[in-house]
């Protein structure tokens, strides 16, 4: 993607922490979001739905964030972009991403960070289902996030086949399926996986 650096932060038990991030600066911003309770992270995780702000620098910016935003633009980001890391219906947390300079995201960017997300919160969150693994004959322990994130991406190539799609438009499909039916992204993709669900019957409904 066309950014120069991303974080996770997470909040569990009502305490916000930060799971990881790329440079300096990623960290600064969650950090900064903290301390705050301002920024695209803080956003997205109360709203469910991604937070875009393309010029830190701009009054609509500073008045949005007032905490936030001039702080970011110390650290050295101009833009910055929140999506949530949903289970279901609720967020657990958000992926942060943060560029240099103004920029937009493209259409396939907010895509790819949506995908992103989902795969950071199924990593995060992981599944209570320690059968889907099984369906793949991984040898993994039920619990390893990889192991989940096998089951999705084998989910996406079938739902890719069945409906003549790309696999990037067959996980935003799936994804769309897991939250109109407020399941997480997981189960949806154990159902695939074991041919308890067809999305090409969804979709064509």
């Amino acid at each position: 993607m066309d950014v120069d650096g991303a974080s996770v932060g997470l909040v569990s038990s009502g305490q916000h922490r930060s799971v990881g991030a790329s440079d300096p600066i990623a960290e600064a911003i969650e950090s900064t979001q903290m301390t705050t309770q301002e920024g695209p992270c803080i956003d997205a995780m109360d709203t469910g739905l991604p937070a875009i702000e393309i010029d830190l620098g701009s009054m609509a910016a500073r008045q949005r964030w007032p905490a936030f935003a001039p702080a970011a633009l110390s650290f050295g980001a101009r833009s910055v972009y929140g999506f949530p890391l949903m289970v279901g219906n609720e967020s657990i947390g958000a992926l942060d991403l943060y560029s240099r300079e103004v920029h937009l995201l493209s259409d396939s960017d907010v895509d790819d960070a949506l995908i992103l997300a989902d795969m950071a919160a199924l990593a995060i969150h992981g599944s209570d289902d320690s059968g889907q693994a099984r369906e793949l004959g991984l040898d993994a322990e039920p619990d390893q996030p990889w192991a989940h994130l096998a089951v999705v991406h084998h989910a996406s190539g079938m739902t890719a086949v069945q409906l003549g799609i790309s696999v990037e438009e067959a996980l935003l499909r799936m994804r769309a399926f897991a939250f109109a039916v407020d399941r997480s992204l997981a189960d949806i993709a154990g159902d695939i996986v074991g041919r308890r669900l067809r999305l090409e019957v969804w979709h064509r409904d």
